[in-house]
C-alpha cells in the first residue's frame, strides 16, 4: 500500500488492515509518537498522520491494523482501554481484542 492510499483510507474512517510488509514499507513516513508493549500482541504504536494521531496494532505476526484517533488525548484514552483489555486477557478472563471494531475513540465516529 502506498502512503497516499493509506492516508486516504484512514481519513475515510474505520480500521485499515494491511500486511506487516505494507506497514514496514510506509512506516518511515509516519513518525512514532509513542510505543507500548502489549505483552501479548507486540507493540501498539501511536503515529503522527498530519495533525492527527493513528494507532497501529498487530493482530498477528504478519498483519497490522491502523485507525485514526484524532488528538493525543483521544489516542491515549484508546491506549489505556486497549492495554486494560490485554491485562484482562493475561489474567485469563476470556477477553478477546476485536481489532476491527469501530470505537468511540476512533476519528470516524466523532
Amino acid at each position: 500500500m502506498e502512503r497516499e492510499a493509506f492516508v486516504d483510507k484512514l481519513r475515510e474512517g474505520g480500521v485499515v488492515p494491511l500486511s506487516k510488509q505494507e506497514w514496514e514499507g510506509i512506516a518511515k513516513d509516519f513518525p512514532t509518537v509513542a510505543s507500548f508493549d502489549t505483552q501479548l500482541a507486540g507493540e501498539l504504536l501511536l503515529v503522527r498522520v498530519g495533525d492527527e494521531i493513528a494507532a497501529v496494532e498487530a493482530p498477528s505476526s504478519e498483519a497490522r491494523v491502523a485507525r485514526l484517533l484524532g488528538d493525543l488525548d483521544t489516542a491515549m484514552a484508546f491506549v489505556k482501554r486497549r492495554l486494560a483489555e490485554y491485562e484482562r486477557m493475561w489474567d485469563g478472563c476470556g477477553v478477546k481484542v476485536d481489532y476491527y471494531e469501530k470505537t468511540s475513540d476512533s476519528a470516524d465516529t466523532r
